[in-house]
């Protein structure tokens, strides 16, 4: 085999590997699908959500993706560990106990962000990382 034709094979299965993995799959509208989330640790899709109506949020998330609720490493030795911060429809809204106030009846899905995501879209200060929220209203 020629270095060419080996390089052309290399190619081939990188790309085809790259869209083999290239994200969820979506559904009418744009929205993902519970099987497709269900396989993603970070995104939690109303379908989902369903099975805790009249639950808070925090339930959802406990049962849903328990890691989101406990305490993360920061990202040095000095800063131990915390817990995630909550935004809700792209305003910070405090600590993982406000997840408790919020109905998951009036939750569209949520995102967990790492500490390292969470500082480069909102800034210094979430080293525990952050649980996005987007409400159905907001959509």
């Amino acid at each position: 085999m020629s270095f060419r034709s080996y390089a052309l094979l290399v190619f081939a299965l990188v790309v085809s590997a790259c869209a083999s993995s290239a994200g969820a799959s979506f559904g009418e509208g744009g929205q993902t699908s519970t099987r497709a989330a269900r396989g993603n640790s970070t995104l939690i899709v109303r379908a989902e959500l369903e099975e805790y109506s009249g639950r808070s949020a925090y339930e959802a998330v406990d049962n849903l993706r328990r890691r989101w609720v406990q305490r993360q490493r920061g990202g040095s030795i000095t800063s131990g560990a915390s817990f995630a911060s909550v935004v809700v429809n792209g305003t910070p809204r405090g600590d993982i106990g406000e997840l408790r106030s919020i109905s998951s009846d009036a939750i569209d899905n949520m995102r967990y962000l790492s500490a390292a995501d969470a500082t480069t879209k909102y800034g210094t200060g979430y080293m525990g990382g952050v649980i996005e929220v987007r409400t159905i209203r907001a959509r």
